[in-house]
């Protein structure tokens, strides 16, 4: 066998490829070679005389045989010299035109992953439960990644087979694209063609984003690489889609989510009391008892820096497909901002960056189409000099959405207004159900169009989903100004009754959290009453509710008449009652619901919580029944009802109920036996356990005799704040015994 110093240049470049991968060009160049002989290689190379038999043909994908013509053309040996994964017969096991057929499928599963996405905010659960957020987006990913993952067995790698899909690499994102380019008809290599190339680039930018949106990118640097790749490789630089593709795969991402031992002690730990010791070096965060799943903060920051990234890119006008930024992109951006918890100051300089661009994009449209604009400015009345550029909705309503869940009243009202003024718009990406017709479009995209009147049904739940934001943003708030009466008179003179009991539950839930108990029970009998035809479907799946199906089998109730009242509605009416401190219909509807519906342990738990809190906030706290619910829910478990553990909270909760700091310590003590982390505010419920101790103490220092001046008529101290320590100082100097709840005497 000839030494590799023997070759040439050229000739050495064709013996690697031919060790590599010995394909049929590769062996008819190295025979063109009179000085190599081929035998001693193929020897080396470890091949069978079957194979030596058939090197001189090759299969395609369609099948047909080629005799390999000793005299090819150089071109085609340079191009054999780099294995393409897209020529090679596809493995065994992958059927090449179901393949073809779910590749077609890629743009629709898309668009209903981008859909339910910006529809999320309907729910208001999803801006502080983690797991209602992650099922939302892994439930539509999952059809992108079983296609990912038959193309990545199509181009040959045997390790997605087996152990998933592989760490992304940039040889892993040449061959998937090659083989999407082939199987979508396309060729690998840029065509000169000024049609065929615009395809060309477009099933491109179709692949990387598709890749984005199926969630393969599991780190962090897996999106700088691929954003690298394009730029780099393809010399293209990101579109819209790639941009809304990265603000849903930021949830997916290992760097968003929490690390699993602390959820799972958090979970666990009162099943492996006595396994594991109760003190932990990293106090768990618990949202309704369950423990946070997302680092919010980190998506936070990584949509904004991808923002940012596009917004610095040169606006085309010319190509608006093509551009980094959209009114859509705004709207995914703007329903990832408002899930991750941001600051109000934060929320402002967006909001403020968001008002800019649309002015600037409406004033560059205005300098391309003037005629338009003039013909625009004069049939508009109420059109102002200024620019006012309508709003997309999707993110009017995000940014809504997070002021309700913040409880600021102030900018809800002050962003309401301000789209009010200019006007909203309406895409059919991003927006489900019917199209509007273009009167009414139009119409829409008026200013005062959040606040008027119409007759069409579908204009009239999009103002209502926007108006029970403002409702919802004065949840837990006495002092309101009025809003709720507004919202209220609005809804009634916009809203048609059979839209309004056709909404959807998220809607509904934002609705019930301003009205009164007996309105809100009265507007749940009359929403139940509807049939299930005026509920379609899209609205369901856009509320994020959940299945019907699921509801009625865990409910164990069929209504052929009506809609079914999912559980979360009906824990917001009691977490309502419990919190107006109404305590037979608290009570009442525990017990309903307990009879009702099949409850899991975390629903069980949540009711628990809820009515806990009742107990112990109440002037004074009803430590007995708390404790009693305690003791027949917790420690017990009611036969046919799943079995609750206690937790940190529930302590907490006790500890601040008890009557005596005899009772706190043995709570206490109690927690720790259990196995319950101790956290800061276990400790600091303890050691303010005493009932009315600021206002007791503050009363003790004031003669029996003191006269009342309009100073303590400011302070409203209550005459017998300390009766409970004078009726303690009265039996000691009885001699009387001193009983508690704990039956120690004092």
């Amino acid at each position: 066998m000839p030494r590799l110093s023997l070759f040439h240049a050229g000739e050495r470049k064709r013996f690697i490829a031919f060790r590599r991968f010995p394909t049929c060009s590769a062996v008819a160049a190295l025979r063109r070679q009179p000085h190599v002989r081929l035998a001693p290689l193929l020897k080396t190379s470890a091949l069978s005389d079957t194979w030596t038999g058939r090197c001189f043909c090759f299969t395609l994908p369609g099948s047909t045989r080629h005799t390999l013509n000793q005299d090819a053309s150089l071109a085609f040996d340079e191009e054999s010299n780099s294995h393409d994964p897209s020529t090679e017969t596809p493995r065994r096991g992958v059927n090449t035109k179901q393949l073809v057929e779910s590749l077609e499928q890629v743009n629709q599963l898309q668009s209903r992953l981008l859909l339910q996405f910006v529809n999320l905010p309907l729910d208001r659960r999803v801006l502080y439960r983690d797991h209602l957020l992650q099922e939302s987006v892994t439930r539509y990913q999952k059809g992108l990644r079983n296609v990912f993952l038959a193309l990545q067995r199509h181009v040959g790698n045997s390790a997605a087979a087996q152990n998933g899909f592989p760490p992304l690499t940039r040889a892993m994102l040449q061959s998937m694209k090659t083989a999407w380019l082939t199987l979508k008809g396309l060729s690998p290599t840029p065509p000169k063609d000024a049609a065929l190339k615009g395809a060309h680039l477009e099933e491109i930018r179709s692949f990387y984003s598709a890749l984005l949106c199926s969630g393969l990118p599991t780190r962090e640097r897996d999106v700088g690489l691929v954003l690298e790749e394009l730029q780099s490789s393809e010399l293209l630089e990101p579109s819209a889609s790639f941009y809304e593709s990265v603000f849903i795969a930021s949830w997916t991402l290992t760097d968003v989510q929490r690390p699993p031992a602390v959820g799972e002690a958090t979970r666990t730990a009162s099943t492996t009391a006595r396994d594991t010791t109760s003190f932990s070096s990293v106090s768990p965060d618990l949202v309704v008892g369950e423990a946070k799943q997302l680092r919010r903060d980190l998506a936070g920051d990584l949509a904004c820096h991808y923002m940012g990234h596009a917004l610095a890119q040169p606006v085309s006008f010319s190509a608006q497909h093509h551009a980094a930024v959209r009114r859509e992109t705004w709207e995914v951006f703007f329903c990832t901002f408002a899930n991750t918890q941001p600051a109000p100051k934060l929320m402002d300089l967006w909001w403020t960056r968001f008002l800019e661009w649309a002015d600037n994009q409406q004033a560059a449209q205005q300098s391309d189409h003037p005629v338009e604009s003039r013909t625009t400015s004069t049939s508009d009345l109420g059109v102002v000099s200024a620019p006012s550029a309508p709003l997309p909705y999707q993110a009017v309503h995000a940014v809504l959405a997070w002021c309700a869940q913040s409880r600021d009243i102030e900018r809800a009202l002050k962003y309401f207004n301000a789209v009010n003024q200019r006007g909203v718009t309406l895409h059919a990406s991003t927006n489900s159900g019917s199209t509007l017709p273009l009167t009414l479009a139009d119409s829409f995209r008026r200013p005062g169009s959040l606040t008027a009147k119409s007759t069409s049904a579908i204009v009239q739940e999009l103002q209502l989903a926007l108006l029970v934001k403002l409702m919802a943003s004065t949840k837990s708030v006495k002092l309101d100004g009025g809003l709720r009466a507004l919202v209220v008179r609005d809804v009634q003179r916009q809203v048609d009754p059979a839209v309004l009991y056709a909404a959807p539950w998220g809607v509904l839930n934002d609705l019930l959290s301003g009205l009164s108990v007996p309105s809100a029970m009265q507007l749940l009998r009359r929403c139940s009453l509807v049939t299930s035809d005026c509920a379609t479907d899209e609205q369901g799946a856009a509320d994020g509710a959940p299945d019907e199906a699921a509801e009625k089998k865990a409910s164990g109730v069929d209504k052929k008449n009506g809609r079914e009242i999912p559980f979360y509605i009906w824990a917001s009416l009691l977490r309502r009652c419990c919190r107006e401190h109404l305590q037979d219909q608290a009570e009442s509807l525990f017990l309903f619901l307990r009879r009702q519906f099949r409850l899991s342990v975390a629903e069980k738990r949540e009711l628990i919580e809820i009515v806990m809190r009742m107990y112990t906030t109440m002037q004074p706290s009803d430590f007995p029944s708390a404790l009693d619910l305690f003791l027949q829910h917790i420690l017990r478990t009611p036969p046919d009802e799943p079995a609750v553990q206690p937790d940190g909270v529930l302590y907490e909760l006790l500890i601040k109920a008890a009557d005596s700091r005899n009772a706190s310590m043995m709570l206490f003590l109690e927690a720790c036996a259990n196995g319950v982390t101790l956290t800061a505010e276990l400790f600091e419920a303890l050691m303010n356990s005493t009932q009315l101790k600021t206002v007791a103490s503050l009363s003790r220092k004031l003669p029996h005799d003191y006269a009342s001046s309009s100073l303590d008529a400011q302070l409203k101290i209550p005459a017998e704040a300390d009766a409970h320590l004078r009726r303690e100082e009265a039996l000691r100097a009885r001699g009387k015994p001193l009983y508690d709840s704990t039956g120690d005497a004092g």
